[in-house]
């Protein structure tokens, strides 16, 4: 009997599928079944897997959506862990190995997570919402609960081909719902979450295929999907003790409404945009107060300047956005140009990190006219000074400041 199950579900994705079974062939760790769910594909997805029979298990449903072809491949799956792997990513060789050795050394965990490279439709490295590996950087592997986290979307990284699940706990928190198809593997991840710990291991060990961010808003942004999102906290916080409940719900109701408003104004469905900030507001009203709807807008700004490369276009966004808003909740003028200052100014900043003493000076100079108050963040203005005066004076000059304050 195989020790691990890998359950591929695939719905007219031919051109992917030979390179994502060939990823799952020269992985180091050999001891699997590979279950392919064809969920009533209309290209030429039999023939392409004629080749590879005597290596995979292939069964064809009906078009039921990938959660239904994903619980398909439970029933007859063998292993006690499973593997989920959508058939347009691939995996790194010693993706397996890596991940079965931490089930092994931690019986607690319930699942392992990775990071991901981000690549295009024809397999180069590309950016994804501005960054280009999915996934935050942590000092060795991570063993916690993430049962909060999951209260701010899903934090399971690569659209779930990252994932490796003991299925003792899928059988304890049920499989994949059917009636969601916005953000069914968020669910799972989040009922399994409430079982034990996760473990995240902060490397990429797998390639996960994007095709645009317009897309993804497309999706996101719409009143169905923010339903389904809706259902899913209401599903995973119902039913928690009140402390939990009264904590977490309305930070995840408006997280999830912020990113459908903000996905609105990007794609310059403004209407519809309001009518997410009004929901917010009667959640939470502290959500749509000025200084954090400039937060809000300048954080995404950020994402499309750095998915773009282009300044002007996240200032367009925060323009309209900032033109857009619903009545009740305009914003004096001021805080047009204070958006607009800390967008070039947090530009500032991560140029520091690179320490590219131009492009620093080039971007505080264009953010400080607009929010000449920043100079009283002791971090923007220790840059300020470094990237004039240079580092050997500026650190001369905060010696200075200290003792005078001393």
């Amino acid at each position: 009997m195989p020790r691990v199950s890998i359950i591929i579900p695939t719905y007219n994705n031919a051109q992917f599928l030979p390179s994502t079974l060939e990823s799952v062939f020269q992985q180091t760790y050999q001891d699997y079944e590979i279950i392919v769910i064809d969920d009533g594909s209309t290209d030429n997805t039999r023939e392409v897997l004629t080749p590879y029979q005597s290596k995979i298990r292939y069964l064809f449903q009906e078009n039921q959506e990938r959660s239904a072809a994903r619980n398909y491949g439970l029933t007859v799956a063998q292993g006690e862990l499973i593997a989920f792997l959508d058939s347009d990513d691939l995996w790194l060789p010693q993706k397996l190995e890596r991940q079965v050795k931490v089930m092994d050394e931690y019986p607690e965990v319930v699942l392992v997570f990775s990071q991901a490279y981000f690549i295009n439709p024809e397999g180069q490295p590309t950016a994804f919402c501005g960054d280009w590996i999915d996934g935050k950087p942590a000092e060795g592997i991570e063993i916690r609960s993430f049962f909060e986290d999951f209260a701010q979307g899903n934090v399971v990284y690569g659209g779930g081909s990252t994932s490796l699940v003991r299925r003792e706990a899928l059988n304890k928190a049920g499989n994949f719902d059917i009636h969601i198809t916005h953000g069914e593997d968020w669910d799972l991840w989040w009922r399994l979450s409430a079982l034990g710990p996760f473990a995240y291991i902060p490397e990429p060990l797998i390639y996960y295929r994007v095709f645009g961010w317009k897309k993804l808003l497309q999706r996101q942004s719409t009143e169905k999907a923010l339903q389904e999102h809706l259902y899913v906290i209401e599903k995973n916080l119902g039913h928690m003790p009140e402390e939990i409940k009264n904590h977490l719900l309305p930070l995840a109701q408006c997280h999830m409404t912020v990113l459908a408003a903000l996905g609105s104004y990007q794609l310059g469905e403004f209407e519809r945009a309001k009518t997410f900030l009004k929901r917010i507001g009667e959640i939470d009203p502290e959500w749509v107060s000025p200084q954090r709807i400039m937060w809000l807008a300048v954080d995404r700004a950020k994402i499309i300047e750095k998915d773009t490369g282009s300044y002007d276009e996240a200032i367009h966004f925060i323009r309209a956005m900032f033109q857009n808003l619903p009545s009740d909740i305009q914003l004096p003028g001021s805080f047009l140009h204070k958006a607009i200052g800390w967008l070039y100014i947090s530009g500032a900043f991560e140029q520091h990190v690179r320490k590219d003493t131009q492009k620093i000076r080039q971007l505080l100079w264009k953010g400080l006219p607009h929010v000449p108050g920043a100079l009283l963040n002791r971090g923007v203005l220790s840059m300020s000074v470094e990237a004039i005066l240079g580092q050997t004076l500026a650190n001369t000059f905060r010696n200075l400041i200290g003792k005078r304050h001393a």
